[in-house]
């Protein structure tokens, strides 16, 4: 039977690459986790006033438990071998379900972050409906692309066919 992908869409231990799709998801999921580091980052750099209040703009508590879970499988994406840890591995076997529920949570935050439902239609302000937008596309995707599926798959087969010490 012939791959299903293309073989440069294969690592070095033949296991499938995440696609850029799902790390540009991966990302915009654990911005809340990430974006104190890249604006104390941006300070040593000599980013302005300006851009650290937009950043600070897309910051919010109430994001924080999706972004920590998305930055959780983040991490195990960028470690994924056959050799990682116990804990990356588990990550990586439930990294699908992790960021459709951290997508959940964050949409429903930005869902949520104008008031009640009845005035939720004049008081979100433009950024939330795209925030809410963006993760409605993300948990979309997530939960219905095939190679998001088959990229968390892999791995675990890869180790699964493979026991040895983690």
């Amino acid at each position: 039977m012939p791959p299903r992908y293309p073989l440069s869409n294969y690592d070095a231990n033949l296991c499938l690459k995440p696609p850029l799709l799902l790390w540009l998801a991966a990302l915009f999921l654990a911005r809340a986790a990430l974006l104190p580091l890249v604006t104390a980052l941006g300070s040593f750099a000599a980013l302005n006033q300006d851009s650290t209040a937009l950043l600070r703009g897309f910051w919010s508590v109430a994001g924080l438990p999706a972004s920590l879970i998305a930055a959780a499988v983040l991490y195990a994406l960028a470690r994924r071998q056959p050799s990682a840890p116990a804990s990356v591995l588990w990550l990586l076997s439930h990294g699908r379900m992790l960021l459709a529920v951290a997508a959940a949570i964050d949409l429903l935050c930005s869902l949520l972050a104008g008031g009640t439902p009845v005035e939720l239609s004049a008081a979100l302000p433009p950024p939330s409906w795209m925030t809410a937008a963006a993760d409605v596309y993300f948990l979309t995707y997530i939960l219905g692309a095939r190679r998001v599926r088959d990229t968390f798959l892999d791995l675990s087969r890869a180790v699964a066919s493979n026991p040895g010490p983690h």
